[in-house]
């Protein structure tokens, strides 16, 4: 009970307001992970992935990203015609998303696994990890 009294003191309030909205973030954060059915995958785990033969390599920069390179055997479809897209994606392939750092191919992973499709991926860090690594990228 002293507990609550003192997280509940007016001088404390506002430390205890931050305090619960962190665990709340931390909470919802680890809910997050659980409930996504794609899988982040770095530099490493997506060149395992591409020794697949049944793999689709999904690049959903702009075009004039593109102009800075971009993985060899790759799918070019931008983020904004995706969606329209998904009929021409076989559902039974594995899906490696990758987009400049990551942010994007999460968006559309999130997207592909709500649509059916089963084994997506999503490259960590995107491109300018793949850049990083030292990974070969057509130009």
């Amino acid at each position: 009970m002293e507990i609550l009294g003192f997280l509940f003191a007016d001088e404390q309030m506002f430390t205890t307001i931050t305090l619960i909205l962190l665990i709340a973030l931390l909470v919802g954060n680890i809910v997050f992970d659980k409930l996504k059915k794609y899988e982040d995958i770095d530099t490493n785990g997506a060149v395992t992935l591409m020794d697949s033969s049944d793999l689709i390599l999904l690049d959903v920069r702009e075009e004039k990203e593109r102009k800075t390179g971009y993985i060899d055997d790759d799918i070019h479809i931008p983020l904004a015609s995706v969606k329209g897209k998904l009929s021409s994606l076989d559902k039974r392939k594995k899906i490696l998303v990758y987009c400049r750092n990551g942010s994007r191919s999460a968006h559309i992973a999130g997207l592909l696994t709500r649509n059916e499709f089963e084994n997506v991926y999503s490259l960590k860090g995107g491109f300018q990890a793949w850049k990083k690594a030292k990974l070969p990228i057509k130009t």
